[in-house]
C-alpha cells in the first residue's frame, strides 16, 4: 500500500533552489499543469536575435534562456493543436499533442540549479529525442485531415507555418544549450554553441552539394555525379564571405534546394551521363555589408506555371512518389522529401529574418534565391510568416 501511494504521488518543485518540495497526487498535478499550459500559452515569447544567442554562449546563460522561453512555446503549440477541429480524430496529432504535453510537464517539474545542470541537461536531451518524429507525424496528420475533413489547403499551410516556425525556435534553444555543454565544441574556431560567428556560406554550399550528389547517386543508381559548381564573390571583390549564422540551418536549406534541382536534372536527362554533364547546377554566393545572397540555377526544364504556386504547399510534393512518414524520419532528408522540404526550408530562412524565393522559366530551368541577414543584431527570429 505504501508503494502504491508513492506511485500515485509526484514531487513538484516550487520556487528557487532550496525551497520546500510539495507532494501532490497525479490527478492534482494534471490539473495544475493544465492551468499552467493556459497561463503560459497566453504569454508572448521574446523575439530572440542571433546576438542574444551568441551572448548565451555558456551553459548557464543558455539554460536560463531556455527555461524562460521553452514553456511558453510548448504551451502555445498544445493550445494550437487543441484549437484545430477534430484534432483528436487523428492518431498522429494525438501523439504529437501527447509529446508536447509530456515535454511541457518535464520543463515545469525540473528545477534549474546553475550549480548542477545535470538534471536540466537530462530533460533537454529527452525532449530532443522524443521530438524527432514530429514533422513526419504532422505531415501525415494534415494530409489525412485534408481528405477526411476537407480542410482548406491555405489554412493547413498557415497552421503548419505557425507550428513549425515555433518548432525551429524551440529546437534552436535546445541545441544551443546542449552545444554549450560541450566546451570543446563551444570553443572551436570561434563557434558559440550552434552559431558560427565566421560562417563560410560558400563552404556550406559545397558540403550541401556533396551531400545532394551522394543522395542522387544512391537514389537513381547513377555512375557519375550531377555537376554542381560553386562560385563566391563579396561586394568588395573578395571571394571569402564570412558572417554570423547557424551553419546547420544553411546546410539544411541548401540540401533541400539542391535535391530538387538534382532530381529534376536527372529526370530531364533520362539519367544519360552525357546529358547530365551538359546541365550543370550553378551556385553563386554574393554579399554586401548587410545581406548574403545565394542563387541556385539549374537547366532542368523548370516548373510548369500550373503548379508553380504549389511548390510552397505542404500538401504538394515535387516527387511523383512521396515516401512514407517513417522513411522521412529515418532518412532525415530523403531525395524529393515528403512534401515538406521546400516549404520548411523557406521557414528556416524566414526564421532569422531571411527569405527564399523561386523563379521558374518552363522549358528552361529554375532559379532559387536565398537571402540571409549578415548582421547578428538584425538576424532576429520571426514568430509568424508575416514578420
Amino acid at each position: 500500500q505504501q508503494q502504491q501511494q508513492q506511485q500515485q504521488q509526484r514531487r513538484c518543485h516550487v520556487g528557487s533552489s532550496g525551497a520546500a518540495d510539495v507532494r501532490i497526487s497525479e490527478r492534482r498535478l494534471k490539473e495544475f499543469l493544465k492551468a499552467e499550459v493556459a497561463f503560459f500559452a497566453d504569454q508572448s515569447p521574446n523575439s530572440i536575435s542571433l546576438r542574444q544567442v551568441l551572448d548565451a554562449s555558456t551553459p548557464e546563460r543558455a539554460a536560463e534562456l531556455s527555461i524562460k522561453e521553452l514553456p511558453i512555446r510548448f504551451a502555445q503549440r498544445i493550445v494550437q493543436i487543441e484549437s484545430l477541429e477534430c484534432w483528436d480524430s487523428s492518431p498522429e496529432l494525438v501523439n504529437v499533442h501527447s509529446l508536447y504535453c509530456r515535454t511541457f510537464r518535464d520543463l515545469r517539474l525540473v528545477e534549474l540549479d546553475l550549480q548542477n545542470l545535470e538534471p536540466f541537461t537530462d530533460v533537454i536531451q529527452r525532449i530532443k529525442g522524443r521530438m524527432r518524429a514530429v514533422i513526419p507525424s504532422l505531415a501525415t496528420a494534415m494530409r489525412a485531415l485534408q481528405q477526411s475533413q476537407k480542410l482548406d489547403e491555405a489554412m493547413i499551410g498557415e497552421w503548419l507555418d505557425t507550428f513549425l516556425l515555433s518548432r525551429i525556435g524551440s529546437e534552436m534553444l535546445k541545441s544551443q544549450y546542449l552545444a554549450c555543454m560541450n566546451a570543446r565544441i563551444a570553443a572551436l574556431n570561434g563557434q558559440h554553441g550552434i552559431v558560427d560567428d565566421s560562417c563560410d556560406p560558400a563552404h556550406i554550399c559545397k558540403q550541401a552539394a556533396k551531400h545532394a550528389q551522394k543522395l542522387c547517386m544512391q537514389h537513381f543508381k547513377l555512375n557519375q555525379d550531377v555537376v554542381i559548381r560553386v562560385e563566391s564573390f563579396d561586394l568588395d571583390g573578395a571571394k571569402q564571405i564570412r558572417f554570423p549564422y547557424v551553419p546547420q540551418y544553411l546546410f539544411y536549406i541548401m540540401v533541400e534546394i539542391l535535391k530538387n534541382s538534382a532530381r529534376a536534372t536527372v529526370e530531364v536527362s533520362k539519367a544519360d551521363p552525357i546529358e547530365i554533364k551538359r546541365r550543370p547546377i550553378m551556385i553563386t554566393v554574393g554579399a554586401d555589408h548587410s545581406q548574403v545572397a545565394i542563387r541556385v540555377h539549374d537547366v532542368a526544364g523548370g516548373i510548369p506555371f500550373s503548379v508553380a504556386d504549389r511548390v510552397w504547399s505542404y500538401m504538394y510534393s515535387t516527387s511523383p512518389n512521396s515516401k512514407s512518414g517513417s522513411d522521412f524520419s529515418q532518412q532525415g532528408t530523403p531525395l524529393a522529401g515528403y512534401g515538406v522540404g521546400l516549404p520548411l526550408s523557406r521557414l528556416y530562412a524566414r526564421y532569422l529574418g531571411g527569405s527564399l524565393h523561386l523563379q521558374s522559366l518552363p522549358g528552361i530551368g529554375t532559379r532559387n534565391y536565398l537571402y540571409l541577414k549578415r548582421l547578428e543584431s538584425e538576424a532576429r527570429e520571426a514568430h509568424s510568416v508575416s514578420e
